[in-house]
């Protein structure tokens, strides 16, 4: 068979032609690796000081263990402690801003580099699964090991803003974290850029840690010059004395407290909003600012009254036993802070040496254990409404509502029973003209703790009573008339 002309043509054009090879699509130069620097920037604390909280916490009775420790320089100080305890990568206060610029930079196929001294840096790579490899940078050398480990080839780096000035010179590009804006519009350096949540000063957050809110229960220093009629400049002196005192005292033991509880506070729906346990205030400093107040408390008292000194140190021993130990026990945290209170007001009549009658104090304690018994019963009715059944380092179940609840109730009224039975006590004809006023506080009482635990049953009751009451409005009328029921009955 022939073959058509056309189609001969076409062959022979073909064979005359050359073949062009076939282009394979250009592929993007790769992108420089991304080192993260751990401490202080990935979280907004240090792996050291969270495993010194957890040190403390597990083993409060070694504590002085650390000092000697230290002694012996950071680098076996931090073997000797990260040997001993070892902080959980879950519970840590990640920049969470951050975290979501490095889940976009791994999706886009960036390599990232964790840098830390730290031998748990792998935990905490391993439980974000988003880095690539762990670099060993101690935090005095980093410009000289990063240039080491990186041979000269580019990277990116994410460290804190006062970073050294060499090791923003080794980048391509540099993220600060926490750099603020106006800082950013005053650089002179284009390749740094901000990154992260904004990072402020920690003057208001250890403010806020010392919870000047809480200083209101200190208050009850007055009542035994107020219950005594020793309406005296000396006695009112003395009273602000221990007021202080107990003030400064109380915000040693929170800071602690909240050192100590960081890690059950970042589970919690409101408390991980604590500055220590969102990363606000390093934990370096409320270890600090705790001693110093605990200090500057028993020397203000000793310089005045070696009896206020004693009242002042068993809170504080109490109040440190309670957060590191007694608040653990199922009953016994609730006993203890009732005690607590009373201390306050026999703190109060250590300062004005008026001795507290029988009836106040038993008054005085059952009254605050209701409210101890209060605070108990409002979370664990939040937690139950969160569909939760065990709290985070405490001894209670939601099941332990109800019997919490029925202790509770029994506590205000036989706190209602002793004060009714005070009114017809010896105390009362000596010191009040005309008693039967007191008489009235009675039903005030009934309504006020009755309405309380019926709105905790309702979970309208915060967590805090005594913050609650505060702020309501009909709790604060009651207050108002029972003070004036009791100035009436005294003039």
């Amino acid at each position: 068979m022939s073959v058509p002309a056309k189609a001969q043509a076409g062959a022979a054009t073909q064979r005359q032609s050359p073949q062009q090879p076939l282009q394979p699509p250009q592929q993007p130069p790769p992108q420089p690796p991304i080192v993260v620097e751990l401490d202080g920037s990935l979280i907004r604390s240090s792996l050291l000081w969270e495993a010194v909280a957890v040190f403390l916490k597990q083993r409060s009775l070694q504590a002085f263990t650390l000092l000697f420790w230290r002694l012996r320089g950071r680098a076996e100080f931090a073997r000797r402690l990260f040997a001993a305890v070892a902080p959980d990568a879950a519970t840590l206060p990640y920049d969470r801003q951050l975290l979501a610029l490095l889940g976009a930079k791994a999706a886009k196929g960036r390599t990232l580099v964790l840098a830390s001294d730290s031998p748990h840096a792998a935990a905490v790579a391993q439980h974000l699964a988003l880095f690539d490899s762990v670099l060993d940078i101690s935090p005095g050398r980093r410009p000289e090991q990063l240039a080491h480990a990186m041979q000269g080839r580019p990277f990116d780096y994410i460290g804190q803003a006062h970073g050294a000035p060499a090791l923003w010179a080794q980048c391509r590009v540099a993220y600060q974290v926490g750099r603020t804006a106006a800082a950013q519009a005053d650089t002179d350096h284009d390749h740094i850029k901000p990154v992260g949540e904004a990072r402020g000063g920690w003057g208001r957050p250890l403010l806020k840690a010392m919870r000047p809110r809480q200083w209101m229960k200190n208050l009850l220093v007055f009542v035994p010059m107020l219950a005594g009629h020793m309406l005296t400049p000396a006695a009112l002196a003395q009273s602000a004395l221990a007021f202080v005192a107990f003030c400064l005292c109380a915000s040693s033991a929170y800071l602690l407290n909240d050192t100590l509880d960081a890690r059950d506070d970042r589970a919690h729906a409101t408390k991980r909003q604590r500055p220590i346990a969102a990363g606000t205030l390093p934990i370096a400093v409320a270890l600090g600012a705790s001693a110093l107040l605990a200090a500057a408390a028993l020397a203000l008292c000793a310089r005045f009254d070696a009896l206020l000194t004693l009242s002042v140190l068993i809170y504080f021993l109490s109040t440190v036993t309670y957060s590191i130990y007694l608040k653990r026990l199922l009953m016994v945290d609730i006993v203890t802070l009732a005690i607590l209170f009373s201390l306050r007001i026999l703190g109060g009549a250590a300062s004005t040496r008026i001795e507290p009658s029988f009836w106040l104090l038993a008054f005085s304690f059952f009254l605050f254990l209701s409210l101890a018994l209060l605070k108990r019963h409002s979370e664990l009715f939040n937690l139950h409404r969160q569909g939760k059944k065990n709290t985070n380092g405490r001894g209670y179940t939601t099941a332990d509502k109800a019997p919490i609840g029925m202790m509770g109730i029994n506590s205000a009224f036989i706190s209602v029973l002793i004060f009714s039975l005070y009114f017809n006590s010896e105390n009362v004809i000596r010191l009040y003209r005309h008693p039967a006023f007191l008489f009235a506080i009675v039903p005030l009482l009934v309504f006020w703790l009755g309405r309380l635990w019926t709105l905790s049953f309702r979970g309208e009751v915060n967590e805090d009573p005594v913050l609650y009451v505060s702020r309501d409005p009909v709790s604060l009328v009651v207050v108002g008339l029972c003070a004036g029921l009791a100035i009436a009955a005294s003039l």
